[in-house]
């Protein structure tokens, strides 16, 4: 039986990820992780005497982006470039 629905680790456009820092409040999200990630996190974490969250706190912290916030290793956006018109 397939279910059909959206791409894990895309973002779905009726749920986007939001949140008002001038709350003060902390963020929550509900991850979820494949299997190999989540060990590998897990692990990581227990290593660097972290919990996950402390860990991802960090790799995000560190993680480069830039002068826009896209992380370096992510593509630029496709562009919408319009097509010719028939004449």
């Amino acid at each position: 039986m397939t279910i059909k629905g959206h791409t894990r680790g895309k973002p779905q456009a009726h749920k986007r990820a939001s949140y008002d820092p001038s709350t003060g409040k902390t963020w929550r999200t509900g991850l979820s992780l494949k299997p190999d990630t989540a060990v590998k996190a897990i692990k990581a974490a227990e290593l660097a005497d972290l919990s996950v969250a402390g860990l991802l706190e960090e790799l995000i912290r560190r993680m480069p982006v830039d002068q826009e916030g896209r992380p370096t290793w992510a593509p630029p956006p496709a562009k919408n470039e319009e097509l010719p018109l028939a004449g």
